[in-house]
């Protein structure tokens, strides 16, 4: 068969999985794991990539909740990650839709295992635990477990559709301060406010976003305030998320807000610590070439793309730290009108509903025939890489 058969009859297979697919989705999203204890989620989606032929390794990276599932077609083909989340958010459970992650990389996974298996390379789905802020994949890349993949791939449900969106580097930051404590009415003057170090850093941080670049974001909360009104507070807390576009500018962002901290602490006469995270979500770097391969099968099958740009509603993810590793698409898919946003209780709602199942299975569709594209044009393999490297 040439690649457009191949394609059809792969449509047709995921058809026919439609149900398997869709329950998948509903099974996870039933039972909401967070970061790192995503163990049913990993059996689910492991008993059906095993169903379907694949040979299954859990617990890689030494992470429990992670797996490779993999199929070997033609040898000298390429290698192509589909990659799998399936971490949910504290309360709200899967208000970013990861469930339905899963269940399109191991669907695509599992009709091209079925029927192109011949014409493929290397299908693997590796599933990647905690992308809700636990770095499930930089731990991954770190034990080498992307080393001899070609390209990787996944699609992630949104409030709009877009082929590329970029992606904000991130890293949390706490700043504890330690004071002294004293009666706030009848001596507050023996006293030292470990409050007020959190106040005057947050107005520090307002006060600095006018010298800082667009696409800089910083937002956080008071995690420890004090216990009563008449102590004075000798210890209060804050924990920050600091992002933006350019690894390099992010640095040099990061030492201008624990100068904020630094000043607060100087002024309020505090001690302070400083807590950074272990790792930093890294910006997403595009790859327009197999973006393009992607959109077109999109068309292809009738999904709209938005009229959104690259640069709107740009959140932060540790697919880009993979992204500046192997040439990597993270496509975002609507699931529920545009006001349904992610991390919000109507999303979680979205995530099962009848729109956003048929968005799933069309964005399955898209991946697995990308992948084939990926297969069956090594020309475009070259000109993938070549952008990478470039």
């Amino acid at each position: 068969m040439n690649t457009d058969q191949l394609k059809s009859a792969v449509i047709k297979e995921i058809d026919r999985l439609n149900p398997e697919i869709v329950k998948l989705s509903r099974l996870i999203h039933s039972k909401p794991e967070l970061a790192y204890k995503e163990f049913f989620a990993s059996d689910t989606l492991t008993s059906f990539l095993k169903n379907h032929g694949f040979k299954i390794e859990r617990g890689i990276g030494g992470l429990p909740t992670a797996f490779t599932a993999s199929a070997a077609g033609r040898i000298k083909a390429p290698a192509v990650a589909f990659i799998a989340e399936y971490d949910a958010l504290p309360k709200l459970g899967h208000a970013c839709g990861h469930n339905m992650i899963g269940a399109i990389s191991a669907g695509a996974a599992a009709a091209l295992r079925n029927l192109a298996l011949d014409s493929a390379g290397r299908i693997i789905v590796i599933g990647t635990p905690a992308e809700e802020g636990g770095g499930g994949k930089i731990k991954l890349i770190e034990k080498g477990v992307f080393n001899g993949i070609d390209i990787a791939l996944m699609a992630h449900p949104s409030n709009k559709t877009r082929v590329i969106g970029r992606m904000l580097a991130v890293v949390d930051i706490t700043f504890t301060f330690i004071g002294k404590s004293s009666h706030a009415s009848s001596f507050p003057y023996e006293g030292i406010n470990a409050l007020d170090g959190v106040i005057l850093t947050y107005n520090n941080i307002n006060a600095l976003r006018q010298q800082l670049k667009e696409d800089v974001r910083i937002h956080g909360i008071i995690t420890e305030g004090g216990q009563a009104p008449n102590i004075i507070p000798d210890r209060a807390a804050a924990r920050f998320y600091v992002r933006t576009l350019d690894m390099k500018y992010f640095k040099e962002v990061l030492e201008k807000v624990k100068d904020c901290a630094r000043g607060a602490a100087k002024a309020a006469r505090c001690r302070l610590r400083i807590d950074t995270g272990k790792f930093a979500y890294h910006p997403f770097k595009p790859n327009y070439t197999l973006s393009g391969i992607f959109r077109e099968n999109m068309k292809s099958i009738g999904i709209k793309e938005d009229l959104i740009g690259e640069r709107d509603g740009m959140g932060s993810s540790d697919i880009g730290n993979l992204s500046q590793v192997i040439p990597t698409i993270h496509p975002e898919f609507a699931i529920g009108k545009m006001n349904v946003v992610n991390h919000s209780p109507e999303f979680a709602r979205a995530a099962v509903s009848k729109f956003g199942t048929d968005m799933m299975i069309k964005m399955t569709k898209a991946a697995a025939m990308t992948a084939l594209d990926v297969f069956c044009y090594p020309e475009k393999v070259k000109e993938i890489k070549r952008e990478f490297k470039n």
